[in-house]
């Protein structure tokens, strides 16, 4: 059933994807069965029918194409703006994961952060609980991106604000509004990479006081997946592990996951873990009575591999980076070792999915699937990322792959790959800024060198020219030429005497 509350916009179809992913998927199977339940925006259709096959969903969007097609899936739907909606029905659970930048209409006030938030509150019952997502104007996945956020990148950014909007610009600030507003804050968690379809999940506790390498080295690769072939200012990934390791995590995720109670207790308590990632298959991660932190799974994925997802975090620092801080330093011991030990441990997992602790080796993420030449991967990071190294004659991937297998010990065959079959990196124009600094560097040497050639050239060219002079004037002088005669006759004198001693 279709309910018309005004502001709705007959002809309108979101430009961009609704939210979802698997974490979202089952943060929304986690609701109480049975609760009455409102979700506001534009939700991935997984994730509707989640929450439809447990609870008593109604669902609010702005655009009547999309009112009507849920209708036709059997669901209540209020079709409008925002604005429009009253406290006269009043739900357990109110989800907006997509925020609220996308409920209002033209057709209506556009209502700002806070005016969206006070909203969301009226539709509470007391005791009810809202899980809102807030996007992060000023994290990584901003910092990264050509495209300004303060101007329009669609046709639904009618009101591009960016950071000028009113939202909080940190999870303490966000707690505190909430707070304000008269909701209670039951649990917080940073979004990673994008905040639309987060593949990681974590609390700014476990960021902070958690295995930080072993979560630097997650978000890094949650990163790097998102980002593939995919145009940025520099590389996500260092930005990213960089963040975590130095304790501004939360402060440069791409947003944050809050679930908020309205006074005076919660109806209904969603226990979250401290850390959720996964693409397809879910694992979450916790700290266990003895403060030892160890994955478990808890959503499976039939076309993935996932039998070794269960067990304790492996300690130590991200092998890819250990091997870039090698080879940016030129310490060829330590790439040999690095190589040799990764190559003997784990030879088809990926270098963003090894953590070193001492000499073991470990797997970050078991339900990754093998990879093929994981050497040539390293190589294209080495190369696409413009990263010094200790082969500067090296510059194509074939030829530094054949180099790496020769440092890890293993300089047989070699397999034949293709470039188009090579990994996926983000393409960074810092990277390629770098590349051509370094390419400039190496023309101004070549451009250092001709000129003393040319240099060394012309004085020697002075120096024949003196001489031949030298030679010329000397040849027509009178004692020269005397000389010239008596060394031929003492020749001749010679050679006679020979021929009689002979």
């Amino acid at each position: 059933m279709i309910q018309m509350i005004g502001g709705e916009m007959p002809d309108w179809v979101e430009d961009r994807l609704p939210v979802g992913g698997a974490l979202f998927e089952y943060i929304a199977g986690l609701v109480p069965a049975g609760a009455r339940v409102l979700v506001a925006g534009p939700h991935d259709d997984g994730l509707i029918d989640a929450l439809a096959a447990r609870t008593r969903l109604t669902v609010l969007v702005r655009s009547q194409p999309r009112a009507i097609e849920l209708d036709t899936r059997g669901l209540s739907v209020l079709c409008g703006t925002l604005a429009k909606v009253t406290d006269t029905d009043r739900y357990d659970i109110v989800v907006a994961l997509d925020g609220v930048r996308r409920l209002c209409s033209v057709e209506g006030p556009q209502l700002d952060w806070v005016e969206s938030l006070q909203s969301l509150h009226k539709t509470l019952r007391p005791g009810g609980t809202l899980l809102l997502a807030v996007e992060n104007e000023l994290g990584a996945h901003r910092l990264v991106d050509p495209s300004s956020a303060t101007a329009a990148q669609g046709d639904g950014d009618w009101l591009p604000l960016g950071e000028f909007d009113t939202k909080p610009g940190n999870p303490t600030r966000l707690a505190e509004r909430l707070v304000t507003e008269g909701l209670a804050v039951d649990w917080l968690g940073t979004l990673w990479p994008f905040p639309a379809a987060p593949t990681l999940i974590a609390t700014p506790s476990a960021l902070r006081n958690g295995p930080v390498d072993a979560l630097a080295a997650a978000t890094a690769g949650a990163v790097g997946r998102a980002y593939a072939n995919r145009e940025v200012l520099s590389d996500p990934r260092r930005l990213a592990a960089a963040a975590v390791r130095g304790g501004l995590g939360a402060e440069l995720a791409a947003g944050w996951l809050v679930v908020a109670h309205r006074a005076p207790r919660p109806m209904a308590t969603l226990n979250l873990p401290a850390v959720l990632f996964g693409d397809g298959p879910v694992v979450e991660l916790a700290a266990d009575e003895t403060g030892t932190w160890v994955r478990r799974l808890v959503r499976e994925d039939p076309d993935r591999e996932t039998t070794a997802a269960t067990g304790p975090l492996p300690a130590g620092r991200l092998l890819e980076e250990l091997l870039l801080t090698a080879c940016l330093r030129h310490d060829l011991p330590l790439v040999r070792r690095l190589l040799a030990g990764w190559m003997t441990a784990l030879p088809r997992s990926a270098a963003d999915n090894v953590v070193v602790h001492g000499d073991a080796y470990a797997v970050l993420d078991p339900t990754v699937p093998a990879q093929g030449d994981v050497l040539r991967q390293f190589a294209h990071t080495l190369l696409g990322g413009g990263y010094a190294h200790p082969w500067p004659a090296a510059t194509d991937v074939a030829t530094l792959t054949s180099l790496l297998h020769g440092a890890a010990g293993q300089p047989g065959v070699i397999a034949d790959i293709s470039p188009a079959e090579d990994e996926p990196l983000p393409d960074s124009r810092r990277e390629h800024d770098e590349q051509l600094r370094a390419l400039r560097r190496q023309v101004a040497d070549a451009a250092s060198r001709a000129q003393w050639f040319e240099r060394e050239i012309e004085r020697r060219d002075r120096e024949l020219r003196k001489l031949r002079l030298q030679t010329a004037a000397f040849s027509g002088t009178v004692g020269f030429r005397a000389a010239k005669i008596s060394y031929g006759v003492a020749r001749k004198v010679r050679n006679r005497l020979r021929k009689g001693l002979s």
